[in-house]
């Protein structure tokens, strides 16, 4: 073998044979029906306390939100899987998410949740890296000329498409961004902005109240104006399991 495909003089086919991989199967409520050993050592569970809980009731108060949108965004991708670096009581791990089918009906479906320990195929950078790169500031235009200004991620609402270029509602003002909305997406950290219609990205932290209007569903954000943003028909699954309505 040559010594490119060795890391710290093992090969990778012996290091993935000997990764300890934990699977957690969950139902449509996120409630764990079964679990490798490995998972348990993994999420330092306890046996008696890891069968039948709220997944997320296994991972830290401050990472469980970024969980529960994993696992909705691997139900709502065309693919059926989402990947994400998440934190555990045992450490950070690579976490990925593979929608499943239980039966025939709209509610019979499920997830089967499988970690990865950082490191141990010898690639930790990569996913650092990437989230380096998410965006802290966003540019924006107000008023004419050609300064861009830039605003704190933190206090933006929503974003929404408006031809090749965005509009970018905050908490105080409504700007113009001189991105495209798919451009933003890909720059704005995926666990606090999700994209909940073709034309529309909301801050999850921002929204205020879900509302059903005429059979519809909108989010309320929280602005000055009180936004409604409208949420496209394919998103209200995603939608309503990160908010758990």
């Amino acid at each position: 073998m040559a010594e490119a495909e060795k890391i710290d003089g093992q090969s990778f086919e012996y290091r993935l044979q000997h990764l300890p991989i934990g699977v957690v199967v969950l139902d449509a409520e996120r409630r764990v029906l079964s679990a490798n050993g490995p998972a348990q050592k993994l999420l330092g569970a306890d046996e008696t306390a890891l069968f039948g809980v709220d997944i997320l009731s296994l991972h830290p108060p401050a990472s469980r939100e970024k969980v529960g949108w994993l696992i909705a965004s691997a139900v709502a991708a065309v693919d059926g899987a989402a990947s994400m670096i998440v934190a555990t009581r045992m450490g950070n791990l690579l976490a990925r998410v593979s929608a499943l089918r239980t039966g025939p009906g709209p509610g019979d479906s499920g997830a089967c949740m499988m970690f990865f320990p950082l490191g141990a195929l010898g690639a930790t950078t990569a996913p650092d890296k990437a989230r380096l790169e998410f965006l802290m500031k966003l540019p924006i235009q107000k008023g004419a000329g050609d300064v861009i200004s830039l605003v704190d991620v933190a206090n933006v609402v929503a974003l929404s498409a408006q031809g090749h270029y965005a509009e970018a509602k905050t908490l105080d003002f409504t700007a113009f961004c001189p991105r495209s909305l798919a451009a933003m997406e890909a720059r704005l950290d995926p666990a606090l902005f999700v994209r909940v219609h073709r034309e529309h990205m909301v801050a999850i932290r921002h929204i205020r109240a879900a509302e059903r209007i005429d059979g519809r569903w909108f989010l309320r954000m929280s602005d000055e104006a009180a936004t409604l943003i409208p949420v496209g028909r394919q998103k209200v699954g995603l939608v309503r399991r990160l908010l758990a309505v």
